[in-house]
């Protein structure tokens, strides 16, 4: 059926966003860099109105700022945003970990110990975008497993502030102990185990908050 002149304009504006979003959180558009809204217009061939809506949405997100008289601009990097979102990240993962613990079903268990056992063949295998995405599904299915759909909302828009941050460092590596930690988050939440599962989970989101640090520690120098 094809679609209607309504659902054609939220498409519109859906594709908007998640263009101008993919291109932030991928680093082609860099930290401070102008948002232009006539440069944005010709590039992603469409008018100015899905082009404000998507830049709207995308500063509450905090991926973008406004600036009075100034327009729009990718939001940059600092020092205290770094650790306040990490903070906030580690709180929300680690609650998310509990009630995973408490709430998962057997599907998911599946699903998280096959992302581990995959992530570690295509670490070996040297394939690491493939890791990212089993590591990424390991988060994402623990989040869904928590039941509570507050904290899915809020962690969806801070991941995307995480992800941003990462592209942000083109020289990334996975840390050494990434994977045991992972182990050990599942067994905590497959054993029903939530107090052990959330500060598991809150120790390895610092852990990738500390990496990270160290590795654009220049950049806010």
């Amino acid at each position: 059926m094809p679609l209607t002149k309504d659902e054609k304009k939220i498409s519109l504006y859906e594709q908007v966003y998640l263009t101008i979003k993919d291109h932030i959180i991928k680093g082609v558009f860099s930290p401070g860099q102008k948002l232009v809204e006539s440069k944005l217009v010709n590039l992603l061939n469409t008018s100015r109105t899905p082009i404000r809506e998507a830049l709207r949405r995308l500063e509450m997100e905090g991926l973008v700022v406004s600036q009075p008289s100034q327009g729009a601009e990718v939001t940059n990097f600092t020092k205290e945003a770094l650790t306040d979102l990490f903070e906030c990240n580690s709180v929300l993962e680690g609650l998310a970990a509990r009630k995973a613990a408490e709430n998962i079903d057997y599907e998911s268990i599946v699903q998280l110990e096959e992302c581990l056992f995959l992530a570690k063949k295509y670490f070996e295998q040297d394939k690491l975008d493939e890791v990212v995405v089993k590591n990424t599904l390991f988060h994402e299915t623990i989040l869904n497993s928590s039941d509570n759909l507050t904290v899915i909302h809020m962690m969806r828009l801070i991941k995307s502030q995480v992800l941003a941050y990462r592209s942000f460092i083109s020289s990334y590596k996975f840390r050494s102990t990434f994977m045991d930690e992972h182990w050990e988050i599942f067994q905590a939440i497959k054993n029903r185990e939530p107090d052990k599962a959330e500060e598991l989970m809150k120790k390895h989101i610092m852990n990738d908050y500390i990496a990270i640090d160290t590795q654009i520690g220049n950049y806010f120098n």
